[in-house]
């Protein structure tokens, strides 16, 4: 047995039982003041997808319908509304533009897309992406995931501010 190993084994011993030592005693949440201020304070709000509109002339609009449901959502529970557990969101979601071309071998998805808010505010988000013809539907999926990433991110940013959790960006608005 090395004399520095056992330095080693003997420090970490001593460590251990000093840790356990000073550790202080475990008490319920009920009796620290404040703790269930704290408590309600944390975790998420109820986001509520109120209405998805989808172009009627889509190919394949049902399972689109489902597969947009599904990353809406997913990103509106990861997005940081500014709100806790107990508040409720509500949030609609319209694609007002998807176009699919092709042309020599390459598809071209053109798609725009608006989010709105209660009390009139809205985001939007424009998108063009092109891919292999071969994987219509994936480049379609993955149009549609990015837009409504975007929307979703700016809506929670909107609803941040009217909350007072964030300041109102300076940055202006474009001009059409």
């Amino acid at each position: 047995m090395s004399h520095l190993g056992h330095h080693i084994r003997t420090a970490a011993a001593v460590a251990c039982l000093s840790a356990l030592a000073l550790a202080a005693p475990v008490t319920a949440a009920a009796d620290i003041p404040g703790a269930g201020e704290l408590a309600a304070s944390r975790g998420r709000p109820t986001v509520v997808l109120d209405r998805l509109e989808l172009p009627p002339e889509i190919a394949g609009e049902k399972s689109l319908r489902k597969f947009l449901r599904r990353r809406l959502l997913r990103e509106a529970r990861r997005a940081d509304w500014g709100a806790s557990r107990g508040n409720r969101i509500e949030f609609r979601f319209s694609v007002d533009k998807l176009e699919v071309t092709t042309e020599k071998g390459v598809i071209q998805v053109t798609c725009a897309a608006t989010g709105r808010l209660p009390k009139g505010k809205t985001a939007k988000s424009k998108l063009r992406f092109g891919g292999d013809s071969r994987h219509r539907l994936k480049v379609v999926r993955q149009v549609l995931e990015i837009v409504a990433r975007g929307v979703i991110t700016r809506l929670a940013e909107l609803e941040r501010i009217r909350r007072g959790k964030l300041a109102p960006s300076r940055v202006r608005r474009p001009t059409s």
